[in-house]
């Protein structure tokens, strides 16, 4: 069974390690790797690139994937054109399918 990891924890086993140390220097150690943990999460982004396939409408996403931030595609110019998001994907998406050629734009 994973034990919970608390401050308490965290400061009981840094104790067993390096010996007991002022309360203080302590929360403020801890206190600094949780704005590093926060720092990390909000600045984490990853690029990816995929080729687009002739009469294709849906790609598949990396499993991984949290929010998508934006989508570009080089155009015939050699330019990246900037995909918007949609406002309201349900309501646009709902009835759209592939199941016919003409369907695709």
């Amino acid at each position: 069974m994973a034990r919970s990891l608390t401050i308490k924890s965290v400061i009981s086993q840094l104790e067993g390690i390096f010996g007991r140390q002022p309360e203080n220097y302590m929360l403020t150690l801890v206190n600094e790797g949780l704005m590093n943990i926060a720092v990390t999460k909000q600045e984490n982004v990853v690029s990816a690139k995929a080729n687009l396939e002739q009469k294709k409408r849906w790609y598949d996403l990396p499993s991984n994937a949290i929010d998508i931030v934006k989508i570009e595609i080089l155009d015939t110019n050699s330019r990246y054109v900037m995909i918007p998001k949609l406002a309201d994907p349900h309501k646009l998406l709902r009835d759209d399918t592939d199941e016919s050629e003409d369907s695709l734009t």
